[in-house]
C-alpha cells in the first residue's frame, strides 16, 4: 500500500470512530469485488479512481466521493489535495534557495494531478522572470517496463545531464522524485551541489531510503479521507454535492539534504544562512550571526538584501515560523513545546507573530492542516 493512501484510510478511520453508526468494508476495485457492492448493502463509496474500472464506479447507484485526482473528465465529487497550491509552493521553497534554473518531472500519460502541479509551478517560476526545462517522461522508462540500475540512458537520464547547473528540479511526487535521484546517482550528477531535488506526499520511507534524503512537500491524507468521508456522510443524506472539487492546502516543505544547498556566490551570506537553518531552534539573533560571519552589521545586511532580498533578522523570523507551521502541522506538541522548539522565547511571542506573518493564530493553523476535530 502506498504511504499517501494509507493516510487517506486514516483519516477515513477518525471520522468512523467519531461516527459510531458507521461501518466501511474495503473492496479491490477488480471487477468481482465491485460487483459486490450492487447487491444494495452499501449507501456509498470513497474511491481511488482509475480509468481500469471508470465504467464499473460509474456504474454504481449510490453516492461517490472520488480521491485520487488522476483522471480529468469525471462528474464524482472530489476531494483531493490543491495541486494548484502544491506546484506554487514547489516554486517559491526552490527560489528561496537562490537558484535561477529550473526543471520540472511529471508523471507518463499526463495524470491530473501531474499536471496541474508542473503547470501551476511553471506559471509561479515565469511569473518571476525565470524558464522551466520540461522534462521528456516522469519515469525511467515505457509505463510498465522494469528497469535496472544499468539500463540509465533514458531521455530523462538525458534531460538531467543537459541542464545548466546549478539547478532545481520539481518532480511531482515522490516516486518520480527518487527515479530523479537515482538517476543522478548513476550518472554522477552531485545532489544538491548540482541539482536539487523536492518531491511531493512526504513518504518516510521514499524520502529517507532515498540518497541523499529526499525534501518533499508535505500532503494532509489524512485530512482528505476525513473530508471525505464527511462529505459522503452529506450526500448521503441528500446534500447537494460541492460545484468543485475541495481541495486541501499542503501542508509545508519537509526539507531533507537533496535541497540543502545555497546557491548565493557570496561566501558570508552562505555562510550566515547556514548557521541559520542548523540553529534557528535557539533564540539566536543577528549577533550570534555576526560572531560566526564578523562583519559589519549594516554590511552584512547590505548583502542579504541584495542578494535574497530579506536582511538577516527577516531570514531568522522566517526560518522560525516554517519550523513553527511544520510542528503544528505534524506533532501534537504543546504550544510552549513549539514555541522553545521554533526559537521563541514564549507561546505569546510565537502567537503574535505567527499571527502576523500567516494572518491565522497557531491554533487556527493547527486545525486547517490537520483534522478536524468534534
Amino acid at each position: 500500500m502506498h504511504a499517501w493512501t494509507a493516510t487517506i484510510q486514516e483519516g477515513i478511520a477518525t471520522y468512523l470512530f467519531q461516527h459510531p453508526a458507521w461501518s466501511c468494508t474495503r473492496i479491490h476495485p477488480i471487477p468481482e469485488c465491485l460487483g459486490y457492492i450492487h447487491d444494495g448493502k452499501f449507501d456509498g463509496a470513497i474511491v481511488f479512481l482509475e480509468q481500469s474500472y471508470l465504467s464499473e464506479v460509474r456504474d454504481l447507484q449510490i453516492p461517490v466521493v472520488e480521491i485520487s485526482n488522476w483522471l480529468s473528465e469525471i462528474s464524482f465529487p472530489r476531494v483531493v489535495a490543491d495541486d494548484e497550491a502544491i506546484g506554487r509552493l514547489a516554486a517559491s521553497y526552490l527560489m528561496e534557495l537562490g537558484l535561477t534554473h529550473f526543471g520540472v518531472v511529471g508523471r507518463i500519460n499526463d495524470p491530473r494531478y501531474s499536471t496541474i502541479r508542473m503547470k501551476s509551478f511553471v506559471r509561479a517560476v515565469e511569473k518571476e522572470g525565470f524558464t522551466v526545462d520540461i522534462s521528456p517522461t516522469g519515469q525511467f522508462g515505457q509505463a510498465g517496463q522494469v528497469t535496472t540500475p544499468g539500463d540509465i540512458v533514458t531521455p530523462l537520464g538525458a534531460w538531467l545531464k543537459k541542464l545548466p547547473k546549478p539547478a532545481a528540479v520539481f518532480a511531482v511526487d515522490d516516486n518520480i522524485a527518487t527515479d530523479v535521484l537515482e538517476l543522478c546517482r548513476f550518472q554522477k550528477i552531485m545532489v544538491p551541489d548540482e541539482l536539487c531535488v523536492l518531491g511531493v506526499d512526504n513518504d518516510t520511507l521514499a524520502t529517507q531510503f532515498a540518497r541523499p534524503p529526499l525534501s518533499s512537500i508535505a500532503i494532509s491524507g489524512s485530512k482528505i479521507g476525513y473530508e471525505a468521508a464527511r462529505l459522503l456522510d452529506c450526500l448521503i443524506d441528500g446534500e447537494p454535492p460541492p460545484t468543485k472539487p475541495v481541495c486541501i492546502p499542503p501542508i509545508g516543505v519537509v526539507p531533507r539534504q537533496s535541497t540543502n544547498m545555497l546557491a548565493v556566490a557570496d561566501e558570508d551570506v552562505r555562510a550566515a544562512i547556514r548557521y541559520i537553518r542548523e540553529n534557528v531552534h535557539e533564540q539566536i539573533s543577528v549577533k550570534d550571526v555576526l560572531r560566526v560571519v564578523p562583519l559589519n552589521r549594516r554590511y552584512l545586511e547590505r548583502k542579504f538584501l541584495s542578494l535574497i532580498g530579506r536582511t538577516p533578522l527577516q531570514e531568522i523570523g522566517r526560518q522560525r515560523i516554517e519550523r513553527a507551521k511544520m510542528l503544528l502541522a505534524e506533532t501534537d506538541l504543546s504550544m510552549p513545546a513549539i514555541a522553545k522548539r521554533s526559537g521563541f522565547p514564549n507561546r505569546v511571542r510565537l502567537a503574535n507573530v505567527f499571527h502576523d506573518k500567516t494572518g491565522m493564530t497557531p491554533t487556527q493553523y493547527r486545525r486547517t492542516f490537520r483534522l478536524h476535530v468534534e
